[in-house]
């Protein structure tokens, strides 16, 4: 159900809040290794989850990265918007531009009731819960 960019950020968003502080922040390769992801790959996602205001960043030799707020207020649609966009939660189920309740794909009333269900209780929810 969610990109693999997506899947990254909520475990990196998920490994440091509980691995970083505001007064000990984790770089890239520890993350990175931490992961198993990509080091340019993380970097990248951390620099959106950055820009999204749910990071906090520092640069420098003791620099790195942690949560801007408590993981119980970033909600998994925050993450998910931040590195794939407003578009990826509302896209069609089949990947057309078009689709919509007046114009819908074949599919379009099947899983708009499954997605809608997937919005409210996985997209709502918050990591803590």
């Amino acid at each position: 159900m969610f990109s693999k960019t997506s899947e990254y950020a909520i475990k990196i968003m998920i490994y440091l809040s509980a691995n970083s502080t505001k007064d000990s922040l984790c770089q890239v390769k520890e993350i990175s290794k931490a992961l198993g992801t990509p080091g340019p790959f993380t970097a990248k996602i951390l620099q959106q989850l950055v820009k999204s205001d749910l990071l906090f960043s520092m640069k420098g030799k003791n620099g790195g990265f942690t949560l801007s707020r408590d993981l119980g207020d970033i909600k998994i649609s925050d993450i998910v918007i931040a590195v794939d966009g407003e578009k990826s939660i509302n896209r069609c189920i089949l990947g057309l531009k078009n689709c919509s309740s007046e114009n819908p794909c074949p599919l379009h009333h099947k899983f708009y009731k499954i997605k809608d269900d997937f919005k409210k209780y996985v997209l709502d929810s918050n990591l803590k819960e």
